[in-house]
């Protein structure tokens, strides 16, 4: 009760901290990485909120829209 701080949210997971703007190659790629840098912050308090699920699906659409880069 008294004395106790809130829990604070987690801190970004090292892949969205490691797959910074820069190291992005696409522009869509860097909106989507914004995006989700915003967004899992907005979901870490839900009720069933698995980051590793969100990270591995945030991953996996960064290499299909890196991927596009080369198919043009």
């Amino acid at each position: 009760m008294f004395g106790k701080k809130s829990p604070k949210s987690p801190p970004l997971p090292d892949l969205l901290q490691a797959t910074q703007a820069g190291q992005v190659r696409t522009a869509a790629a860097r909106r989507f990485l914004e995006f989700c840098q915003q967004d899992y912050l907005t979901h870490t308090k839900a009720d069933g909120f698995d980051p590793q699920v969100y990270l591995d699906a945030v991953k996996l659409v960064l290499n299909r829209l890196e991927a596009t880069r080369h198919m043009e």
